[in-house]
């Protein structure tokens, strides 16, 4: 997975997992804004439903596509990587299940197939007020119990819930949105800049390595990052030097000393440049990084 920090400020956050069987469902929650895109595991569907009690009014994107209303999103079953945008303060569940036991249960539950259709040929799912409340208050008490064993009948409740949801036809649903190169070119540039964190290319050079134009580029990472290909660079180096600082164990383990160090380790040549960039970014010096790990 490749995750993009897009507002500043120290990321502070939480997550926890527990598993139901053939349900593994998971709960994000983060302080700052997030890009997250990677690559779907073959054999599961992933669901993922906004669980803030008052929603952040804008800025929730899956595969490109805004919600418009609080659902499900992020399931379509043809689909073979994902991106979501997250505002600051979102709290996300996400409901991973095995594809065969999800079609096996749809296909045995219902006699309409609208639940089949949705998952095929649609990403993005209106829950009603009922479908909604139940599913919010399912799994608000799944993360909210402190057993680490749960019911054997949890994950039965909350697909029931979600099965509802799906053969729904009173809610309204939108299909992938197709990509446009621009998007393409932004989640790629995203991908190599994870796979290169010590290289900073020119955008002439990017697009050559990603077959992608120069305007594509620009515009696909204005519109998702909110941020110049030279930005979004820097932004994934500095998010890996943070990482470090965090770190000491892994530091060593690369005979990593000091902040110059780490640093010039993900390309940063000059460290007063670096510490200039790492402040505006995280609105703390390396060292008060390095101090609150110490004292956490």
């Amino acid at each position: 997975m490749a995750i993009v920090q897009l507002s500043k400020g120290p990321l502070k956050g939480h997550l926890q997992s527990h598993s139901l069987g053939a349900f593994r469902a998971t709960l994000l929650e983060t302080n700052q804004a997030l890009f997250l895109a990677g690559k779907r595991t073959p054999g599961l569907c992933t669901m993922a439903l906004v669980m803030n009690a008052a929603r952040p009014a804008t800025g929730i994107c899956a595969q490109g596509h805004a919600m418009p209303w609080p659902g499900l999103m992020g399931y379509n079953l043809g689909l073979n990587d994902f991106d979501l945008r997250l505002p600051r303060g979102s709290r996300v569940a996400t409901l991973i299940i095995r594809k065969d036991h999800l079609l096996e249960r749809l296909q045995s539950d219902s006699n309409r197939g609208l639940g089949l259709q949705r998952l095929n040929n649609t990403n993005l799912l209106e829950l009603n007020d009922t479908n909604n409340s139940t599913l919010f208050k399912q799994l608000e008490a799944l993360f909210s119990s402190n057993n680490t064993k749960q019911q054997p009948d949890d994950g039965d409740q909350i697909f029931e819930t979600m099965r509802a949801a799906l053969e729904d036809e009173t809610s309204s649903a939108l299909p992938v949105r197709k990509r446009e190169n621009r998007h393409t070119a932004a989640i790629e540039l995203l991908h190599w800049c994870i796979k290169h964190p010590d290289v900073s290319a020119k955008t002439d050079h990017l697009s050559q390595l990603l077959f992608q134009s120069r305007t594509s580029l620009f515009k696909g990472c204005q519109e998702h990052f909110g941020q110049t290909p030279k930005e979004l660079q820097r932004s994934i180096r500095l998010d890996l030097v943070r990482q470090l600082l965090l770190n000491p164990e892994q530091c060593r383990t690369l005979c990593l000393n000091g902040v110059g160090a780490i640093a010039a380790h993900l390309g940063f040549s000059s460290r007063s440049h670096f510490a200039k960039r790492y402040e505006q970014q995280y609105q703390e010096l390396p060292t008060e990084t390095i101090r609150h790990a110490k004292n956490s």
